[in-house]
């Protein structure tokens, strides 16, 4: 096992770059950290290779005790990447690998990646404990909840501990993580036909909770369900809402809603919030059908604009093989009395779940055609069923012979595609008719969408994607070549200042085609 050499180092966590979704679990992790009295720097990867060597010098030069990398399966490859050059660089210090990458398949995510710990579960107070037996120079072998390189072998040391009462979770660093990367959200989607996120939205996310009851068959179940009491998140809420001059907030795990009760909860505290706010939920549909419509209004009255939830299959077979609890009558029932509210959904489909056939998929095909031309401004993000590392769709792979040893898995993945490729087939489909109904999918989607919005929004669209295009063109071949100074900053920010009201009127150009109003709080 490797020692650092630079035991007064800073702890250095790194995130792969942030888009769309906030990540919590490198914030906690640093501010963990921070509340044990750490410097820990976040750094961010960038995602093109010809930048990885800077980004290790840049490492080096902090001289860290430690360098910590965390995300989902597909992160594995960039960090197998930087571990190879932090190697040739010759690096006096250990790296350390966490998150749903590591935890399923410890052993192998530390030997693939040729990091020298891995963490397993929770890693805030694993991580810690790491870092301080490298400050006093101890054997990290007595750390619980690692999976540790000694010379050619990895071996798990046994369970660690983890935070069981949420209400003791640190304060998240929102300081360490450049506001214009995550606040922003609403400019992401220019590109995307949706009426849910606007361009001049500044967004606020908060954690709801840890862990999952269900049983989902495509999904790694670390833990046991965990909550953060809903007058935590709201007070965490009004004050990041005035630290930030936000105006929506994103509630992004399921179990925000855990049920009738705590969704009533949550809109009796939101409705006492003095700052107008809108806010974006995620559901399930078993859930939903137990919120009567009263509790769906208020909902809508409090500022709700946006629910996610899983479809993931029209037909009742596979939502039953899947485990996924939920009934096709929910699934139409609820779409209807969210439309009716006003509440916008967005929800998702996969294809190539366990003995799922082609008509199957015809089935998810007409529930989608159905949704679309009831509700035109719904929307649906499709995907390829894939057994990932702990979930049982995984094990199942291994039963069927189909995957000998987890390096199979990782040759068969496709970091770039991710789930819009096949990695392993367990359906009743070929590798073929699985890509062609997911692509079959998402083109009828798009057909039954222009379709439904008409020419008028179709145009709006292409005139969003076309200013948003001709923007990076006049950042890149003007902006990028003007000498730095005072007049050049001043023309940006004039220039700056106009594409945003352009992107704005475009937005509400669309927004009054489709028949969308903002929410307004009484």
């Amino acid at each position: 096992m490797l020692s650092s050499q630079n035991t007064t180092g800073p702890v250095v966590v790194v995130s792969k770059d942030i888009a769309y979704a906030f990540p919590f679990g490198i914030a906690y992790l640093a501010g963990y950290l921070r509340q044990k009295g750490e410097d820990c720097r976040v750094l961010f990867r960038p995602d093109n290779p010809a930048y990885l060597r800077d980004f290790v010098q840049r490492i080096i030069a902090l001289k860290p005790i430690v360098v910590g990398f965390g995300g989902l399966y597909p992160d594995l490859y960039a960090v197998r990447e930087l571990v190879r050059i932090l190697n040739e660089e010759r690096r006096s210090f250990p790296v350390v690998i966490g998150g749903q990458m590591v935890s399923p398949t410890p052993e192998f995510a530390v030997e693939i990646t040729g990091a020298d710990y891995g963490v397993i579960g929770e890693g805030e107070i694993i991580f810690y404990e790491l870092v301080n037996a490298l400050r006093e120079r101890r054997a990290p072998s007595g750390v619980k909840g690692l999976a540790i390189r000694d010379a050619k072998l990895v071996r798990v040391n046994g369970p660690g501990a983890f935070i069981h009462d949420l209400s003791k979770l640190p304060r998240v660093p929102y300081d360490l993580f450049p506001s214009e990367k995550w606040l922003p959200i609403g400019r992401y989607y220019v590109g995307m036909a949706q009426p849910h996120w606007r361009y001049d939205d500044r967004v606020i996310p908060i954690h709801g909770g840890r862990g999952c009851p269900y049983k989902c068959n495509f999904c790694y179940h670390h833990s046991k369900a965990r909550y953060r009491s809903i007058s935590e998140m709201i007070a965490e809420a009004d004050e990041l809402l005035y630290r930030y001059d936000a105006n929506m907030l994103y509630f992004g795990d399921d179990l925000v809603l855990s049920g009738p009760r705590r969704a009533r909860e949550l809109v009796e505290s939101l409705a006492k919030l003095k700052r107008p706010i809108e806010y974006s939920v995620s559901s399930r549909f078993d859930i939903l059908s137990r919120m009567d419509d009263d509790l769906l209004r208020e909902m809508r009255r409090t500022g709700c604009r946006i629910m996610g939830l899983g479809i993931e299959s029209g037909s009742q077979r596979i939502l039953d093989t899947m485990h996924k609890g939920i009934t096709v009558d929910q699934i139409v029932t609820g779409l209807r009395r969210l439309k009716n509210v006003g509440i916008l959904p967005t929800v998702s489909i996969m294809v190539g779940q366990l003995s799922e056939t082609t008509e199957d998929v015809e089935e998810s095909m007409a529930l989608m055609i159905e949704s679309v031309r009831y509700d035109k401004n719904i929307q649906y993000a499709f995907s390829i069923a894939t057994p990932f590392p702990g979930s049982e769709l995984y094990a199942l792979a291994f039963q069927r012979g189909i995957l000998k040893d987890h390096e199979d898995f990782w040759k068969r993945s496709d970091p770039e595609r991710q789930m819009l490729a096949v990695s392993v087939n367990l359906s009743n489909m070929s590798d073929a008719e699985v890509e062609a109904m997911r692509t079959k999918l998402e083109t009828t989607f798009r057909r039954e969408k222009e379709r439904a919005t008409g020419p008028k929004v179709l145009m709006v669209e292409t005139s969003r994607r076309r200013v948003a295009r001709i923007d990076r063109g006049v950042r890149k071949e003007i902006f990028r070549r003007l000498p730095d100074g005072g007049v050049a900053r001043t023309l940006l920010r004039l220039y700056e200042s106009l594409y945003d009201m352009t992107q704005i009127w475009l937005d509400k150009l669309r927004l009054h085609l489709l028949g969308i109003r903002m929410a307004r709080r009484q």
